[in-house]
């Protein structure tokens, strides 16, 4: 899972970023608001951490930008500010929660996936690259195009896209996303997925679908891949 992490000081981004490595997720740290801008222009994030108060531009202010520019990614602010103006402030421009510090990292935890569970219950589309999958009419669209995939390709994807950046494995891809056991004699994961690729990367070149030999498989979105 891709976090963004705006935090001017030091030690407390450092903590974040070791602390969100062993819960497993991929934190990327930025110490102004023009860097939050920048970031969300190359990488997909699954949630938004901005600090209130940031050179350049406030986390107040990103906050406001990126959802001007229609970003729908949930964000979080962090600020030492505890009156509650400022609170119907943050909410205002956009946020989906504020944390006051100092707080505890479980605090913190809990309320990460108390927005991404709203964000997840009211979401009707997933977008990596310039792909968007419709999760109403199970379509897959790109630009002037709607490309045709089957139920269990859409299921498949869907899956990976919830699940992007970490390794999946055959059972996990069959009870997880088909509600299914999987048969050791069956290949339906392997066509699955070939057919996937295929589609997704026939005119892009792009590698979504990486196989991990022994392990499983794991879909990066075209910006990761370029690091």
């Amino acid at each position: 899972m891709q976090i963004l992490i705006a935090e001017d000081e030091k030690p407390i981004a450092a903590s974040l970023k070791k602390r969100f490595l062993e819960e497993g997720f991929h934190p990327m740290i930025v110490t102004d608001g023009e860097s939050v801008l920048s970031a969300v222009e190359k990488i997909v994030f699954d949630v938004i951490l901005l600090d209130w108060r940031m050179p350049k531009l406030s986390g107040y202010d990103a906050c406001k930008a990126l959802r001007a520019r229609g970003i729908k990614t949930p964000i979080i602010l962090l600020t030492a500010l505890s009156d509650i103006s400022n609170k119907v402030e943050a909410l205002n421009a956009g946020a989906d929660d504020y944390i006051t510090k100092p707080f505890s990292f479980d605090e913190l935890f809990a309320r990460i996936h108390a927005v991404l569970r709203r964000f997840n219950s009211t979401t009707t589309e997933l977008s990596f690259s310039n792909y968007t999958l419709n999760l109403v009419d199970h379509t897959l669209i790109k630009p002037n195009e709607t490309i045709k995939i089957s139920q269990k390709e859409f299921e498949l994807l869907k899956f990976f896209l919830t699940n992007k950046n970490t390794i999946v494995n055959k059972d996990q891809i069959c009870e997880n996303a088909w509600g299914i056991k999987c048969s050791p004699l069956s290949n339906i994961v392997e066509v699955t997925i070939r057919n996937l690729r295929r589609k997704l990367e026939s005119d892009t070149h792009k590698k979504f679908i990486r196989t991990i030999y022994g392990e499983g498989y794991v879909f990066f979105v075209d910006e990761i891949l370029k690091h």
